[in-house]
């Protein structure tokens, strides 16, 4: 008999599909830490840059010189390509690199920021022990990430966990984790509306949380290429995926967004 295959997580269809979805806040929420960093002229660190969006974007529009790391070769290489497309290759720099033992010497780097990833990482402290110490001394190290905003079981959470691909903390939580890494100082913006959530899709606009897809990208893209790997039973699978959106944990009032600085002692 024929093993069936694993039916696919929404997020495993959003790989698949090639659609290019940021964090909550989008592009603002970049462009604020942009700001208060101040990164006109400072060599900036991207921890788990993804496919280089962020960096390419902080090349391009603060003048920063940015390096990028990612554990995946594959979003290395579309970083490079992304860099030469926009036109700041020679701002950026990009490199295969395990967040959690960074290769690079203490005290290197402006500021290091990570974009709604450190729950990717399988140790958010250690990420953080890192992140401030290629930090110099004066420097800002930036976060921001899904966060609790009520008490909710273990088992919620592990459950909520595995459909967001990592687990979030409560805001306290974030906080001291920032200051066991040695980080003082530290300020924080709420960033949870519903409208910062909309944002995840840069290149359109989406008119509700379930609107990820535009018609023509399920049509030419999503459907054909779950059809494709899943056969017939690709679309229904897709509509199984959709019930799962974690989207809507910020909505029931589980799920918060915050950016939180914290800066290096001199």
């Amino acid at each position: 008999m024929k093993e069936e295959k694993q039916k696919p997580t929404l997020g495993a269809i959003l790989q698949l599909s090639g659609v290019d979805l940021i964090h909550p806040g989008g592009f603002d929420i970049t462009k604020r830490i942009g700001e208060i960093v101040d990164m006109k002229g400072k060599t900036i660190l991207d921890v788990a840059c993804g496919s280089g969006t962020l960096p390419c974007y902080y090349a391009g529009n603060f003048g920063a010189k940015v390096v990028g790391v990612d554990l995946d070769p594959g979003m290395i290489k579309s970083s490079i390509e992304k860099a030469k497309k926009e036109g700041v290759e020679d701002l950026t720099e990009f490199r295969v690199a395990d967040a959690l033992a960074l290769p690079f010497e203490d005290n290197s780097f402006d500021a290091a920021i990570s974009e709604c990833a450190v729950t990717l990482t399988s140790d958010h402290q250690k990420c953080l022990d890192e992140m401030a110490r290629v930090t110099k001394p004066g420097g800002n190290v930036v976060i921001h990430e899904n966060t609790w905003l009520k008490e909710i079981s273990e088992a919620e959470k592990a459950e909520k966990a595995g459909k967001l691909g990592g687990a979030p903390h409560t805001l306290s939580e974030w906080k001291g984790m920032m200051e066991k890494a040695g980080l003082t100082g530290l300020r924080t913006e709420d960033w949870s509306g519903l409208e910062n959530v909309y944002k995840i899709r840069h290149d359109r606009k989406m008119r509700n949380l379930d609107d990820i897809f535009s018609l023509r990208e399920k049509m030419f893209i999503v459907f054909p290429k779950m059809i494709s790997m899943y056969g017939l039973k690709g679309i229904s699978y897709y509509k199984s995926a959709q019930k799962t959106n974690p989207l809507h944990f910020y909505v029931d009032g589980t799920l918060g967004y915050f950016l939180i600085r914290g800066e290096k002692s001199l």
